[in-house]
């Protein structure tokens, strides 16, 4: 996996990812939805969701997603 800002390899689920963003936790895993490959939802807050088709797209959007809150 290449180096993300802001995600890192999950310690305790296999396959799974965490991703940083103005101070929120996003729980990052693979999905088969026709939005994306890769799906976001917000620890705190299950209905605060981002999907993206890569994790390097994933990593952009939860960078812009801190840049315009």
């Amino acid at each position: 996996m290449k180096n993300y800002p802001n995600i890192d390899k999950s310690a305790f689920c296999k396959g799974e990812y965490v991703g940083y963003c103005e101070g929120k936790v996003y729980r990052i895993t693979k999905t088969n939805s026709s939005y994306g490959t890769w799906a976001a939802h917000n620890r705190d807050n299950y209905n605060d969701f981002v999907f993206a088709f890569g994790l390097e797209s994933m990593s952009h959007k939860l960078q812009q997603k801190g840049a315009t809150a």
